[in-house]
């Protein structure tokens, strides 16, 4: 996806926030309104099902935590360690945008 569509996304998703909490808050909940689940991932190459966003373990500081399925289990780990394999275009489209936020938070 292009700069200009990953800009335009972001801006959709946090055109009401104050600060960086907001914007975090704000993505968070578009991630579970705007992605359809499940998610075919790899996570260090081993194929797993992105289940959705767990919010008690998700926070600003350490970023948003996924509900994955691996090896027959559920468990959480860091969204940012899942590398899409198969989703539809607004799905792949939602989590790009929150890589790209990622990476200009660093």
């Amino acid at each position: 996806m292009d700069e200009a569509r990953l800009v335009s996304l972001l801006e959709e998703a946090t055109a009401h926030c104050y600060d960086a909490e907001d914007e975090f808050w704000a993505i968070f909940s578009t991630l579970v309104g705007r992605v359809t689940y499940p998610v075919a991932c790899q996570m260090g190459g081993e194929t797993v099902s992105l289940l959705g966003m767990d919010g008690p373990t998700s926070a600003p500081e350490s970023g948003v935590m996924a509900r994955i399925e691996r090896s027959g289990s559920e468990e959480t780990a860091p969204l940012a360690d899942l590398t899409v394999i198969e989703a539809d275009p607004d799905s792949a489209a939602w989590l790009a945008v929150y890589a790209h936020w990622m990476g200009k938070k660093g």
